[in-house]
C-alpha cells in the first residue's frame, strides 16, 4: 500500500474505467443538448462503473482462486506418488507416517502434516527427496497481471469448468467487446475535435485513424509484443495519462477558472452544484495527483526500467 507504483496504476485504472484524459467523454457530451443533467449523468456512471469494478473484482479472484485450489490439488497428489515411492524404496520409514493417512484419497492438510513430519527427520537428506511444500497460498501469492491474466491464469482456469468450451467462447466474445467498446470512445476522442475544427469528412478521417491504429497495433502481435504492451502501458498511457488529467485540471480551475466553471454548471443544470466540487476540483485532485506524480517521477529514477531475457546458456547451467 505504501508502494506509489500502486496508487498510479489505480490512479490509472480509475481513467481507463470512466474514460477520464482520453477524450471520449467530452467527445461523446459535445452532443448533448446545452440543459441536459450532465450531474447526474456523471454520479450515474460513476455508481455504475463501481459496482462493475467490485462484481469484476469478485470474479477475477474467485477464478483465480479457482485455478490455485486446482494446481495445490495437482501438487499434493503428485507429492504424494513421489512418497509412496520413497516408502516402498526403503528411502522413508513407514513409521514416521501417522496411522490416520490415506494416501490414495490425502487431503491438504493431511499432506501438509506429512511433509512437516518427513522435513524434521529427513534434516539433512530432504532436499533430494524434491518434495514440494504444496501451499495454496504459494499459488495465490504469484502474481498475475495483463495479458497474463486474460490469456494464460482465465484460460488455464476455464478448462477445468464444466462446459469449459462454452464458457471460453462466451470470455473470449466479451475481451472482443470490452476492446471494441473501449475504442469506440477512444477514437471518437480523436476524431471529434479535428472534424470540428477543420470540417473534414467524418468517415474519411475514422478510415485513415483505424488504419493507422492497425499497422501500429501489429507490433504487439510478435513473439516479443508483451514486451512492447507493458512498454506503452507503463510508459506511454500510464505516465502520460496523469500528466493530461492534471493539465486538464489546471486548464479549468486555474486558467479559465473555477468560479467561471461553477458558474457555466448552474446555467447548464439550473441550480448551484454542491461546493464539495469545488474544493475538490480546486485544491484537493490537483494536488492528489501532483503529489502522485511525483512519487512516480522518483520512483522510476530509484528503479529504471528494464526487462527479463532468456539466456540459454544461464539458464543451462
Amino acid at each position: 500500500m505504501l508502494e506509489p507504483k500502486v496508487w498510479r496504476e489505480a490512479a490509472t485504472q480509475v481513467f481507463f474505467a470512466l474514460g477520464l484524459g482520453f477524450g471520449g467523454v467530452i467527445a461523446f457530451s459535445s452532443y448533448n443538448k446545452r440543459d441536459n443533467n450532465c450531474h447526474f449523468d456523471a454520479v450515474l456512471v460513476s455508481f455504475i462503473n463501481f459496482f462493475t469494478s467490485v462484481l469484476a473484482t469478485l470474479v477475477v479472484f474467485a477464478v483465480l482462486g479457482f485455478k490455485a485450489n486446482i494446481i495445490n490439488e495437482k501438487c499434493v497428489i503428485q507429492n504424494s506418488e513421489k512418497i509412496l515411492k520413497l516408502l516402498k524404496a526403503g528411502n522413508l520409514s513407514q513409521d514416521i507416517i501417522p496411522h490416520h493417512i490415506n494416501f490414495s484419497s490425502i487431503t491438504a492438510e493431511d499432506y501438509n502434516l506429512v511433509y512437516d513430519i518427513i522435513q524434521k527427520v529427513k534434516e539433512e537428506e530432504f532436499d533430494s527427496l524434491g518434495l514440494k511444500s504444496c501451499q495454496i497460498e504459494d499459488e495465490l501469492n504469484k502474481a498475475v497481471q495483463g495479458t497474463g491474466l486474460a490469456f494464460i491464469a482465465f484460460t488455464e482456469a476455464m478448462t477445468h469448468f464444466p462446459a469449459s468450451p462454452f464458457w471460453s467462447v462466451m470470455f473470449f466474445l466479451m475481451l472482443v467487446n470490452l476492446g471494441l467498446g473501449s475504442m469506440f470512445g477512444t477514437i471518437e476522442g480523436i476524431i471529434t475535435p479535428i472534424v470540428d475544427t477543420f470540417k473534414v469528412r467524418k468517415e474519411i478521417l475514422t478510415v485513415i485513424c483505424c488504419s493507422l491504429a492497425f499497422f501500429i497495433g501489429l507490433i504487439f502481435v510478435q513473439r516479443s509484443g508483451n514486451y512492447f504492451v507493458t512498454m506503452f502501458d507503463d510508459y506511454s498511457a500510464t505516465l502520460p495519462l496523469l500528466i493530461v488529467v492534471i493539465l486538464e485540471n489546471i486548464a479549468i480551475t486555474r486558467i479559465y477558472g473555477i468560479d467561471k466553471f461553477m458558474e457555466d454548471l448552474k446555467d447548464m443544470l439550473g441550480f448551484s452544484p454542491s461546493q464539495y466540487y469545488y474544493y475538490m476540483w480546486k485544491y484537493v485532485s490537483p494536488l492528489v495527483l501532483l503529489l502522485l506524480l511525483v512519487a512516480s517521477i522518483v520512483q522510476m529514477g530509484l528503479s529504471p526500467p528494464g526487462y527479463n531475457a532468456w539466456i540459454e546458456d544461464m539458464h543451462l547451467e
